[in-house]
C-alpha cells in the first residue's frame, strides 16, 4: 500500500463525513442555497487576506532565502491570484 492508500485509508470516516456535509451536498446537487454559497465566498475572502498576512510574516522570519522565496511565492499565489478570483464575482 502507498503512503497516500494509509492516509485515505486512516482518514476515511473524516473523507466520508467532509462529502456527507450538508454544504457540500448542496454543492453537489444543486440545492444549496445561494445565499449560504455568498456567505462562504464572504468568508474565504477574509480568511484568504489574514492567510496572506500570516505568509508574509513567514517570508519575514525565514531563517534562509528558500524559505522566505517560498512563503513569498505563496503569499504572491493569495493575493495576485486566488483573491481575483473574489474580487471578479458578484459575491464580493
Amino acid at each position: 500500500m502507498s503512503f497516500s492508500d494509509e492516509l485515505r485509508a486512516r482518514s476515511a470516516d473524516l473523507w466520508e463525513a467532509q462529502h456527507a456535509h450538508p454544504f457540500v451536498r448542496g454543492i453537489a446537487d444543486g440545492t444549496l442555497d445561494p445565499r449560504c454559497f455568498e456567505h462562504y465566498v464572504r468568508q474565504d475572502y477574509v480568511f484568504l487576506i489574514e492567510y496572506a498576512r500570516l505568509l508574509a510574516l513567514g517570508a519575514a522570519r525565514a531563517p534562509d532565502l528558500e524559505t522566505m522565496r517560498r512563503f513569498a511565492d505563496l503569499a504572491q499565489a493569495i493575493l495576485g491570484e486566488e483573491m481575483e478570483l473574489h474580487r471578479g464575482s458578484p459575491a464580493t
